[in-house]
């Protein structure tokens, strides 16, 4: 079974995935542990720029079509190296799109109203308001970019997830619950 998360900023990503990795004894990638098992696997060499979440120039894209058929190759080849074969809750790295022909998997998008997210960044990072939301901001667009950029398609967008759910109301329980109601239902 794999789990992946992608979220909006504010929205408890990494605490979801730990409760539910937890609930199913299962792994959870985070960023750091996905970083951490890459260069103990010596594979972060080889991706530099999708673990390092920076975009190549628009010069670089350009050369060939084939770059673009590689790039969209990234995140499948790089996460089932690294999982090889194992269960987890993955977040982010683009993992909905690198998993989306898996039958064994449950894609998952935390969203909520954007004061409230930015309020539980101020609470999380003791900052000002003004920070909290140029932080969620920024957070947020870097985040759609990089999954635009490996998966060619709109982060954040419904058709490309099995569960959107709005963790500003539910909260982490409410979403883990959730997330079993929705498991059992489909029988996993």
């Amino acid at each position: 079974m794999i789990i992946t998360i992608g979220r909006e900023c504010g929205c408890d990503g990494d605490e979801v995935a730990a409760r539910l990795a937890s609930k199913y004894g299962i792994a959870c990638y985070t960023k750091k542990e996905i970083i951490r098992l890459a260069k103990e696997k010596g594979v972060y060499d080889k991706y530099p720029f999708f673990f390092g979440e920076k975009a190549i120039d628009s010069m670089m894209q350009s050369v060939s079509d084939d770059f673009v058929v590689k790039r969209r190759k990234t995140p499948e080849e790089v996460l089932e190296r690294l999982l090889d074969g194992q269960d987890g809750v993955v977040v982010g790295r683009a993992s909905d799109f690198a998993f989306k022909n898996r039958n064994d998997a449950v894609r998952i998008f935390l969203c909520g109203d954007k004061d409230s997210r930015i309020k539980r960044i101020m609470d999380k990072h003791g900052i000002s308001e003004s920070k909290a939301k140029s932080l969620v901001e920024e957070t947020d667009a870097k985040r759609r970019s990089y999954h635009d950029y490996y998966s060619g398609e709109n982060w954040g967008y419904s058709g490309h997830y099995d569960l959107c759910l709005d963790e500003a109301k539910l909260g982490v329980d409410g979403v883990v619950e959730m997330v079993a109601a929705y498991m059992k239902v489909i029988g996993k």
